[in-house]
C-alpha cells in the first residue's frame, strides 16, 4: 500500500476494511467507545431525566436518582478496568 500524503482524506470504507481487520474483542471495544456518550454528555441526561419527570410525576426520590448515579459510576469504572487491560 503506497505511504499516504497528510493531506490526503481516508474514506469510510478504507476505515471499515481496517476495523474489520482488527480481532473481535478490539472491535467491540472501538464499538464500545464510540458508542459512550461523554461524562458531561451523561450527567446532562440524568439532569433533564430528572427535570422532566419533576414537571409531570412525582419527584424522582433520591433513592432512584443515586441508583441512576451509580449505574454511570458502575459503567465508568468497567470502562476504566477495560481500557488498563488494553
Amino acid at each position: 500500500m503506497a505511504q499516504r500524503k497528510q493531506e490526503d482524506k481516508v474514506t469510510l470504507d478504507e476505515v471499515l476494511k481496517l476495523v474489520h481487520r482488527l480481532p473481535a474483542e478490539e472491535q467491540e471495544q472501538l464499538r464500545s467507545k464510540l458508542n459512550s456518550k461523554s461524562k458531561a454528555e451523561r450527567w446532562q441526561a440524568l439532569f433533564h431525566k430528572v427535570h422532566n419527570q419533576s414537571k409531570v410525576l412525582p419527584p424522582l426520590s433520591d433513592q432512584e436518582i443515586l441508583s441512576d448515579v451509580k449505574a454511570i459510576r458502575a459503567e465508568l469504572k468497567a470502562e476504566r478496568a477495560s481500557s488498563c487491560k488494553s
